[in-house]
């Protein structure tokens, strides 16, 4: 009896290690960072009639550590604030990008807006705004590789699904990733077998 006491309080010292060395690399696993090219193959430029940078904007979650890739030629890249996109003012830039070759990480949540620094253009549609989302939910793992769209306007699911319920969303629900299931399965398997014991 006396060797039994003292092991009962190891038992939920062990089930809660395990449950936490199991369930660990699956949760890190559950949000992936992305890069967006925006534009896909065409690049960063005034859209075709018909096609518009908010549409693909839409049609993508963004989260935090995501990259948006801008490829460019003779052309620039400029964040602003809400009032300077929807005037598209060009005057006063937050930031200015103009290599080529932008690559800019979404490193908060909130709005961000991205006009062309050329005259006209952005009155021509090249101006961009995402929303980074406040928190990551758990998804299927994406494709690998970017993603990519061809037009503007077409973007798919940007390798993570939207939530049920919101404009975008494909109907379904959204799915636990296999390792953190993996993981739990094995929890409740390890817990399982502490308190036959």
């Amino acid at each position: 009896m006396a060797g039994s006491s003292r092991r009962l309080p190891l038992l939920p010292v062990l089930a809660l290690a395990a449950v936490l060395f199991l369930i660990a690399p699956g949760v890190a696993e559950a949000a992936p960072e992305l890069v967006f090219h925006v534009g896909g193959p065409r690049g960063w430029r005034v859209p075709e009639v018909g096609t518009n940078y908010g549409w693909w904007a839409m049609n993508n979650r963004f989260h935090v550590g995501d990259e948006l890739y801008f490829k460019y030629t003779n052309d620039s890249v400029l964040v602003v604030d809400r009032e300077a996109f929807d005037a598209c003012n060009a005057t006063e830039p937050l930031t200015t990008f103009a290599d080529g070759a932008t690559t800019f990480r979404l490193d908060r949540p909130g709005f961000f807006c991205f006009i062309s620094g050329e005259p006209g253009h952005c009155e021509e549609g090249q101006r961009l705004i995402v929303r980074v989302m406040v928190h990551p939910a758990v998804a299927a793992s994406p494709a690998p590789g970017p993603a990519t769209s061809a037009q503007p306007d077409h973007g798919g699911s940007g390798g993570r699904p939207w939530p049920s319920g919101w404009p975008g969303a494909a109907s379904g629900a959204a799915t636990v990733p296999t390792g953190v299931a993996f993981a739990a399965a094995m929890a409740a398997l390890v817990c399982f077998v502490l308190m036959l014991q």
